[in-house]
């Protein structure tokens, strides 16, 4: 595996990088913390392929799904740096969770999108509450110029917002009554935050003081 040791920053929305296939799983974080570890040993990424396939570690019942959910784990954990993966490997529950929805914003524009336009301006504003309609208003708003989302199927929209909306909650920071929760990052998380970008800072629910007080200590180093 070659995970990006320091990803480039990341451009502004471009329509390109719109994938819309993130519609089941969630976080997909028990999956990765056991993927993870075969990815830190298996030496590459090819190698590692194969035994997850054949342990069927990502635990699906049939070959097709297993090859997909082993193929969609390792393209997140592919986004991370190399201390990313192993704190998804030997890291606590919280910081795997953490690490991959950072991942999921990585690998998703659209999730990254959402994450600092919706999920932290509501809660930076004081509206403590997300909402599936707040989701559909994002969704139109970026539809008027995304060929993607303009174009997607309306059951394509409904699966990619229930997904969404289930990983927020696995992230933690979402309650099941829609109470947006602040993230509390440990500092190991917020040193592979800081590896990847400042700017993913901004797809997690903190507020502006803890925004500056993450790129201040990267611009410190």
């Amino acid at each position: 595996m070659h995970p990006r040791s320091a990803p480039e920053e990341i451009p502004h929305r471009p329509a390109a990088a719109y994938r819309l296939s993130f519609t089941t799983g969630g976080l997909l974080r028990a999956e990765a913390m056991a993927v993870a570890e075969v990815l830190l040993t298996a030496g590459n990424e090819t190698a590692a392929r194969v035994e997850l396939r054949a342990r069927n570690l990502v635990q699906q019942r049939t070959a097709t799904s297993t090859a997909r959910v082993t193929r969609e784990v390792v393209q997140r954990l592919s986004e991370l740096p190399p201390d990313g993966v192993s704190l998804v490997a030997h890291g606590t529950v919280s910081d795997a969770g953490h690490i991959m929805w950072l991942a999921a914003c990585l690998r998703y524009q659209f999730l990254r999108d959402f994450g600092s336009e919706v999920l932290r301006a509501r809660f930076n504003s004081g509206q403590w509450t997300l909402s599936l309609q707040d989701f559909d208003t994002f969704w139109n708003l970026q539809s008027s110029w995304i060929d993607e989302l303009r174009d997607a199927a309306d059951t394509t929209r409904k699966k990619l917002r229930q997904n969404t909306f289930r990983m927020l909650r696995e992230a933690g920071f979402l309650t099941d009554s829609g109470e947006i929760r602040q993230a509390v990052l440990s500092p190991e998380v917020a040193k592979v935050v800081e590896r990847c970008s400042p700017m993913s800072f901004l797809s997690f629910p903190i507020d502006d003081i803890q925004v500056e007080i993450h790129t201040a200590r990267k611009e410190a180093r």
